[in-house]
């Protein structure tokens, strides 16, 4: 089956995910029973996971991913533990450090760890990890790090590597308009700071 019959599958329940839809995902992907490869099985549960912590629901990640889960799945546990339990953010960060430091050896370890590093408030370190990853979820990313920084130019830059890759995908157009957004602002206060 080809990459695009793999996408076809996971569209929905990808598409309710980026746009903050988690139940709706978590839903759609419920009915994907007989998913068509393990690996299609792996994505459907990383969004699945992904959405019930979105919705402040830990327990259910950390009670379903155990030892013997993908190790796709694995860095998801992580997350949940470090977003569930203030008193063991340290040592989940030096854990995460330590894991990141030599290679990262999946996109949802990537995701995983620059989400821990900028709730950390360490953009620098978000940025490297997902600096080697090509997915447009790791670009966008990227794009909103920039976008905090007030590094409009760079996230234009990497804006159009996205258009390049795929124009219509949900997270090409969500990331122009975050673009176009921070555009508008970054003009806006500097009229207004002009003008005052």
């Amino acid at each position: 089956m080809s990459r695009q019959q793999h996408d076809d599958e996971l569209f929905e329940i990808r598409n309710y995910y980026y746009i903050g839809n988690y139940q709706q995902c978590i839903n759609e992907a419920q009915k994907l029973r007989k998913p068509s490869t393990p690996e299609v099985a792996i994505q459907r549960d990383i969004y699945t996971y992904r959405s019930y912590m979105a919705q402040n629901k830990f327990l259910v990640v950390l009670d379903e991913i155990q030892s013997s889960s993908p190790d796709e799945v694995q860095p998801l546990r992580l997350l949940a533990e470090y977003l569930s339990s203030k008193q063991k953010r340290e040592a989940i960060v030096g854990q995460l450090d330590q894991r990141v430091a030599n290679n990262v050896e999946n996109d949802t370890l990537a995701l995983v760890a620059a989400t821990i590093y900028v709730n950390q408030n360490n953009l620098e370190a978000a940025y490297r990890v997902l600096h080697a990853c090509e997915s447009l979820e790791a670009v966008a990313f990227i794009i909103d790090i920039l976008l905090k920084i007030d590094r409009v130019d760079l996230a234009r830059k990497k804006l159009k590597d996205m258009q390049e890759k795929d124009d219509d995908a949900t997270l090409t157009q969500l990331a122009q308009a975050w673009v176009n957004v921070a555009s508008v602002s970054s003009t806006s206060s500097g009229f207004a700071n002009a003008v005052g």
